[in-house]
């Protein structure tokens, strides 16, 4: 058998190298199209799952989002019994809620989603849209100059994770329109 000589065997190396480059950069178009797709079903699937439950148990409404379970399950503890709680995870679900749910109040943790500009959305909250803010957060050196920062606009309480987050407090955060809150079933 002959032996391929030394510029035929450049080519193919050539040639191989080239298919090679060139599957490698459609697998990286295929993979970030991939992922433009997932996000997009993602966002989608975070509009649709507001709508998933209309019923209101309660005239009171109250628009949550915060950055822990541990937070969650305070909030729901305080509230659960005595409001309608909607719980958004980022701050443009939370901005839906309030426009499709019209709540009497916010339970707000700035550091819930730092990409969503949560100073801009605490501002229209309340200076714009003139809504009761009770921000409910752990106290960092990040937050006390983010709550500086908020010191210019209509933030009704601060209540800090695991240092004064006792159910009264929520409970008297909250603006109940009938002189209290309503009593919980016994």
């Amino acid at each position: 058998m002959d032996h391929p000589t030394p510029q035929l065997s450049l080519l193919l190396k050539s040639l191989l190298d080239l298919l090679v480059a060139m599957a490698w950069w459609w697998w990286d178009r295929l993979r970030a199209l991939y992922d433009e797709r997932r996000a997009a079903v993602e966002q989608k699937r975070l509009v649709l799952r507001l709508e998933t439950r209309r019923v209101k148990r309660f005239p009171t409404v109250v628009a949550v989002l915060v950055s822990e379970s541990g937070m969650e399950d305070r909030v729901r503890r305080a509230l659960g019994g005595r409001a309608t709680l909607r719980f958004a995870s980022t701050w443009a679900e939370l901005q839906q809620v309030v426009v499709y749910m019209a709540p009497s109040a916010i339970v707000a943790d700035p550091a819930a989603d730092w990409r969503g500009d949560p100073e801009q959305h605490l501002a229209l909250f309340s200076d714009e849209w003139r809504l009761p803010v009770i921000l409910y957060t752990t106290l960092t050196p990040q937050i006390a100059g983010v709550l500086l920062r908020l010191g210019a606009h209509r933030i009704s309480h601060v209540i800090f994770h695991r240092l004064d987050d006792a159910p009264r407090r929520f409970v008297d955060a909250i603006d109940w329109d009938r002189g209290g809150p309503p009593l919980l079933a016994a």
